[in-house]
């Protein structure tokens, strides 16, 4: 996920894009009825019950999507300091600066010197600063080999979201997009909380393969009156008692049609995630409409050959066959076939991504699959774009251009996730 015409951020490994992809709707047995709010269309209870932050679970975000071998921490106020599940130092003064190295299996802390499966820095008041960010919770740091180490933070899911919403939208834009998106980034994280997280150390990453995430730092009142708002709101489809929570996606711009997720992912056949809608609220956006992006078919091979090594054909690229499309036209299955007849099979968001993390700079500008992709002589012409992002779910700018005609939030999901409901996850 990323803010509409934001520079691209480099992306995250592919294979957590891959994990994300293969992931199926878990059920969530803690779902309310969201209760009615003024101007709301929703049924239920007139007032709503206590909710307290003791009511909110904890986040895990990965902060560094490559593995660190020495880092930068600091406190704002006094802090614990672990080390293996063991307090080796406590302060109710800040610590301006803490080096933390990995070398030979051992934490090097400043001075000290430790033994451990992983470091927490945890603030006693106040923030928690990784590199030039401030962080409401904790920093956990988990070792990778001998010596280097990934950072997660562990913080209150609706703290989280109002790192998040700040850096997904522009500052300026309506309060009724901003409870729109905290809705859906809610029900985004939570979802991969219940499915992908109990697997690994860490439920999201911080960059666009998630959410954009800029920890205490990122914080606005807008950003923070839209989490307040919609406090414990998510998304969840199905039979009265039966609710399953789903993955709200959202992206830029669709480009005038919202995607159903098979685009991008094996997801489940449920209305939400259908797409088909036709969005032109999206127009102001600069990537609406974009120009024909040419690629070298030899720049082509060369990324693909990085992001499958054992699937492309050793002799490069000849063609590209679109195999299947969406009914609006955009592209969902394609063959990339060598001169020896080897043809890998690939979603064409796949072959996006592979272009913008290994390709050449001109593939920057390749800003969505929703385009007429040709053979031209030694090169692949992707002509005719339209929007940015794969455009499953909320398109910001199309929300933001609903807002601007008075639709208000929970219209506004109900226009992008038809057939979802609103529901009380805490």
């Amino acid at each position: 996920m990323r803010r509409a015409d934001r520079k691209l951020r480099p992306l995250a490994p592919l294979f957590l894009l891959g994990v994300l992809g293969v992931l199926i709707a878990g059920v969530l047995s803690s779902c309310q009825p969201d209760v009615a709010h003024p101007g709301s269309a929703a049924t239920g209870p007139k007032t709503q019950r206590p909710l307290t932050l003791t009511d909110v679970p904890t986040i895990r975000i990965r902060l560094n999507s490559h593995p660190l071998s020495t880092q930068a921490l600091a406190t704002s106020g006094g802090y614990r300091l672990w080390a293996g599940g063991k307090k080796i130092s406590e302060s109710r003064s800040p610590i301006s600066q803490l080096v933390v190295r990995r070398s030979g299996g051992l934490w090097q802390l400043n001075s000290l010197s430790a033994s451990g499966n992983d470091v927490v820095l945890e603030p006693l008041s106040g923030f928690v600063g990784f590199g030039q960010t401030w962080y409401r919770g904790s920093i956990r740091l988990l070792p990778v080999g001998t010596d280097d180490f990934f950072a997660i933070n562990h913080v209150d899911l609706e703290s989280y979201l109002a790192g998040v919403l700040s850096k997904e939208l522009y500052p300026n834009w309506s309060s009724e997009t901003y409870r729109a998106l905290a809705v859906a980034a809610r029900t985004f994280a939570l979802y991969h909380m219940k499915t992908s997280g109990p697997g690994h150390d860490f439920d999201v990453g911080d960059d666009q393969a998630s959410q954009v995430y800029g920890g205490r730092s990122g914080e606005t009142d807008r950003a923070w009156e839209a989490v307040r708002k919609t406090h414990g709101l998510i998304l969840c489809f199905g039979p009265s008692g039966g609710e399953q929570i789903f993955m709200a996606q959202y992206s830029a711009s669709c480009g005038g049609n919202v995607n159903p997720a098979y685009v991008i992912r094996d997801a489940p056949d449920i209305q939400p995630v259908q797409g088909g809608q036709k969005c032109d609220d999206c127009r102001r956006c600069s990537h609406y409409r974009w120009p024909t992006v040419r690629i070298s078919k030899a720049e082509i091979a060369r990324a693909l050959a990085q992001a499958y090594p054992a699937a492309v054909d050793p002799g490069g690229v000849s063609t590209i066959r679109v195999l299947s499309q969406t009914p609006s036209g955009r592209a969902v299955w394609i063959d990339v076939t060598g001169p020896s007849g080897k043809a890998t099979r690939l979603r064409a968001e796949d072959l996006r991504l592979a272009l913008l993390r290994y390709g050449p700079p001109e593939a920057k500008a390749l800003y969505s699959m929703n385009c007429r992709i040709n053979n031209v002589g030694s090169a692949i012409e992707f002509a005719d774009g339209k929007g940015f992002g794969h455009g499953v779910g909320i398109c910001q700018w199309g929300a933001q251009g609903k807002a601007e005609r008075g639709m208000g939030w929970e219209e506004i999901l109900q226009f992008y996730y038809p057939g979802a409901k609103r529901m009380h996850a805490y």
